[in-house]
């Protein structure tokens, strides 16, 4: 059975460490990107949820006419 040399093992070491790092920035890359729609889908909310308070506002202060019938 061959053995992988002592250089060997070293390369193939340092290319699972490369391969690591590479799926470690992909996953702060995802990470990133979550954090980022969630930031934009909270501001969508909030804008939606200030916009709906000042609807409410206007048909509140809007006026009102009343007319008597006899």
């Amino acid at each position: 059975m061959d053995e992988p040399t002592k250089g060997e093992v070293g390369n193939m070491k340092s290319q699972l460490s490369a391969f690591n790092a590479k799926a470690g920035m992909y996953t702060l890359k995802e990470d990133d990107d979550m954090k980022a729609k969630l930031a934009a889908m909270t501001r969508r909310l909030e804008e939606l949820e200030l916009k709906r308070i000042h609807e409410v506002q206007a048909v509140a202060e809007a006026p009102v006419q009343v007319k008597l019938v006899s």
